[in-house]
């Protein structure tokens, strides 16, 4: 996975990673881009991390959300701040103090703030040209077949896009694991030399025991 994530788009411009929840697809991801944006000596060059996930929620409607475009997809976007969140502070044995655990989460706020990984809808890509992007699509399992094939084709100049997602985790009540933008990218994709893919294993889930154990049984 991470042979993928690193190389660089000449070579290898679409990555599609499938795996069971768990097991740190989007944390991989976003740790690879964040090394790749702040590093000049990796002989990549991103001007910006982008991120999309279609705005799908667990069988649950919430309803219409007011706002501006930022935040009506904001709740959708609650776990890639917890996955900006983890990266920083792995190393962080301060978080029980309340104070350094706001510090850490504005840390994290401020990131967003200033556009170094930006997160837009799904929807509204369509008609784009996105050169020297890293551009991550995740939770894929939900978007339709139209969807991924007009991220995808959206690609320019030296970026690279990255779809990520679980086939069979499917919250969409349109969608099922063989009808989804995820599964048809990946077959359609195979044994193309600009794609690479990966698909993780059940035992390789990270986030605890029982998340591997619920994946297996559920």
């Amino acid at each position: 996975m991470l042979e993928c994530l690193l190389t660089p788009p000449s070579k290898a411009p679409l990555v599609i990673i499938k795996g069971i929840a768990g097991t740190a697809k989007t944390l991989f991801a976003l740790a690879a881009g964040l090394d790749q944006y702040a590093s000049s000596q990796k002989g990549n060059t991103y001007n910006k991390i982008l991120i999309c996930r279609p705005s799908v929620t667990m069988d649950e409607e919430i309803g219409f959300l007011p706002g501006n475009e930022n935040e009506k997809i904001a709740p959708y976007m609650r776990a890639i701040k917890d996955n900006v969140f983890t990266i920083f502070n792995m190393n962080n044995k301060n978080l029980s103090n309340p104070s350094e655990y706001k510090r850490a989460e504005n840390e994290v706020e401020q990131v967003f703030e200033d556009d170094y990984i930006k997160t837009e809808a799904l929807a509204y890509q369509r008609g784009r040209s996105l050169n020297n992007y890293y551009f991550i699509l995740d939770e894929m399992q939900n978007s339709t077949i139209r969807q991924a094939k007009a991220c995808v084709t959206r690609v320019g100049r030296g970026t690279k896009v990255i779809l990520l997602g679980d086939p069979d985790q499917i919250d969409s009540p349109y969608l099922d694991s063989q009808t989804n933008g995820l599964t048809y990218a990946s077959e359609k994709m195979k044994d193309s030399p600009l794609c690479w893919q990966v698909t993780m294993k059940p035992e390789e889930c990270e986030r605890s025991p029982l998340a591997e154990e619920a994946a297996k049984r559920m």
